[in-house]
């Protein structure tokens, strides 16, 4: 028995035995068939090679007890009806994004990705250390050779031009137009050098 997998149980399971125990009184015939489901619910999970798989350990374990109680029902010749309507109290949500979510996401992340690659270079690559490496003000300075003063100066550049960016081309396009920057720059004079 791998041990990863016994630490697992010991984790994530135990913590969550006494709601399913709750829950599978609406659908076992009574106290022996809520512990048959739990050992075998348990012996299930120990019987896997591997774990890394689940993300949301509750409605793992919750959906192993369903799909054994399932297992049963289709073995009995009889069913009670109570046990058929109470089957969805262990539907647990699954946390994880749905699909349509990730695409969307990832659809967002290519457009801000395209809204960085836009700004002036200098600006791109101070926004790229403070914001997508998660670098403090000072770390940036230091890895790119720059003042604290100038780091800020450029973060609070490259805020104003995605602003102006996303005022212009709106949130839900893509901006591959490197002329508006250009563009907008040249028409406003600055006191401080780029």
């Amino acid at each position: 028995m791998d041990t990863e997998v016994v630490d697992w149980l010991t984790i994530n399971f135990l913590p969550h035995e006494a709601e399913l125990r709750r829950m599978l009184r609406r659908v076992c015939t009574g106290p022996a068939e809520i512990d048959d489901v739990v050992q075998e619910t348990c012996y299930r999970i120990l019987s896997m090679a591997s774990l890394d798989h689940v993300r949301d350990p509750k409605p793992f374990v919750f959906r192993a007890a369903k799909n054994i109680v399932l297992d049963r029902i289709k073995r009995d010749a009889v069913v009670q009806i109570e046990t058929i309507a109470h089957l969805e109290d262990l539907d647990i949500a699954d946390t994880a994004p749905s699909p349509e979510r990730v695409v969307f996401a990832r659809s967002e992340l290519k457009w801000v990705i395209g809204l960085v690659a836009n700004l002036p270079d200098r600006c791109k690559s101070v926004f790229r250390a403070r914001r997508i490496h998660g670098l403090s003000q000072q770390e940036t300075a230091e890895t790119l050779g720059l003042s604290d003063g100038v780091v800020e100066h450029e973060m609070m550049k490259g805020m104003r031009l995605m602003s102006e960016m996303i005022a212009m081309h709106g949130v839900n396009q893509e901006t591959g137009d490197t002329k508006f920057i250009a563009r907008k720059r040249a028409g406003k004079k600055s006191n401080v050098q780029d």
